[in-house]
Parts: C-alpha cells; structure tokens; sequence
C-alpha cells in the first residue's frame, strides 16, 4: 500500500491532475453541446481520456506494487485510445486539406491499441523479448504518426491566423499553442517512459518512492508538466468567449484545400 510520500508526490498531484483534464474536458463538451461541431466532441474527449489516464495511476499508487503493472498496461491502452482521438480531431477539422498519408494513420493508432490490449490481456506472454520488441515498433511508428500530425496541424492553423480576430484568433492561437506543447510532450514522454521500461525491467517497474533511482524522478517530471499544461489551457479556455465564435467558419477555412 502506498505511504505518505507516494501520497503526496503521485496521488494528490495525480488526482489534481485528473481534475484540470476533466475541467478541460467540460468546457469543450459545453461548447460541443452549443455548437454542435464534431471537432469540439473530438477534443473534449480526449480531455475525457486525459481524465481518465490519471484516475487510473491514481489508482496504481494506491495498489500494492504487485498490482501496479497489471493498472500500467490498462492505463497504455487508455494512452493509445486518446492518441487515436487526436487523430480523429485532427481530421475532423482538416480532411479535405490533409493528405493521402495522413487518411491511413488511424489504423496506426489502432494497431498501437491492439498491441496494448494484448499485452494487458496476456502480459506473460506478450512481454516476451520478441513481442516487446513488436510492441514499441508499433509505439514508434504510432508517435511519429501523431508528432506528424501535430506539426501539420501548427502549420495548418498559422497559414490562418491572419483572417480572423477576437475571440476567433484566441481560439486558434489556444489551439496552436496545444499542439505546440503537445509536440514536446509527446516526444518527451516517449523517451522518458520508454527508458523507464528498458532501464527498470518490466516487471521492477513501481511507484514506491522510496526505491525510486534517477529514472523515476526523470519520468516523473511528466507529471507536473501534464499538470502545467492542463491549467494554462483551462485558464485561457475560460477567458475565450465561445459564444461570439462561429466555428463552423473557423473549420471551413482550415479546412480550405489551399495550402
């Protein structure tokens, strides 16, 4: 069971955490419900998913270390499902500008769930040095799909900040600034976590605070960054006022096949 230390290093700030994404995901999902855009339903869930992500490490903390990886390779699913929910926002709001590639990245997402579903079904057999093998070359085409996506999408948004104004432009300069951070987030939560996995071992993986080695503060730091992130988006969401927003025209004009 976790002690006072996992409690407040990993639960407490892992359920703050939860909390912003769910808050994000609330203010999308509102604006959703007004609007009506496909897109807003794509980005409040992935804020949903986020949520989603951090109960369940909230959950692992709380788990003896026995427990902890079983919640690790479910929590992997989750991780990939928002991924695939990035994917769909993105070409929710760019299909006709976005290119023949980019149609087929989805099935990269999925085969990244596929791998992760059966490696939580049956870990003994598919956290075997082949398998594992397998898996983290789905994972690394699948990341390098969505930091593609991300940068196309920051190109795609700039090409257009300069027809809009007000509340328009705070919404597409919110957005861009997202990706942004999300390119940088995603790569380093990659790295980190993928040299958690290699150095720790599977199987020595554990949030006990007390055994944790340089590793674990480094992989660590994704969860203040995750947090950071989640606030600054929830205090300048709430600053825009979506009701002087058409976003259907924001969505035709990224959406234009002009380059």
């Amino acid at each position: 069971m976790s002690g006072l230390l996992e409690i407040l290093i990993l639960a407490l700030p892992l359920l703050l955490t939860a909390g912003l994404a769910f808050l994000n995901f609330l203010v999308f999902f509102k604006n959703y419900r007004q609007k009506g855009e496909k897109t807003m339903l794509h980005i409040a869930f992935t804020f949903l998913l986020g949520t989603l992500i951090f109960v369940l490490l909230f959950i692992a903390v709380l788990l003896p270390q026995s427990f902890q990886l079983q919640l690790f390779l479910i929590t992997n699913i989750v991780i990939w499902l928002l991924f695939l929910e990035v994917g769909n926002s993105y070409l929710s709001a760019f299909l006709n500008r976005s290119r023949e590639i980019e149609r087929y990245l989805l099935p990269v997402f999925g085969a990244a769930i596929g791998s992760a579903a059966l490696v939580a079904i049956k870990p003994d057999i598919y956290l075997l040095e082949i398998s594992l093998t397998v898996e983290l070359l789905v994972y690394f085409l699948a990341i390098i799909s969505l930091l593609y996506i991300f940068i196309r999408a920051i190109i795609r948004i700039n090409s257009v900040l300069d027809q809009f104004e007000g509340e328009e432009l705070k919404l597409l300069e919110l957005t861009q600034l997202i990706f942004l951070l999300g390119t940088c987030c995603a790569a380093f939560t990659f790295i980190t976590c993928f040299s958690w996995i290699v150095i720790k071992g599977v199987h020595n993986l554990s949030l006990d605070v007390v055994t944790w080695e340089l590793i674990d503060w480094i992989t660590y730091l994704n969860l203040p960054m995750y947090a950071g992130i989640l606030l600054g988006a929830l205090l300048r969401s709430l600053r825009i006022n979506f009701e002087q927003i058409d976003v259907t025209t924001i969505l035709n004009e990224l959406d234009s096949p002009q380059e």
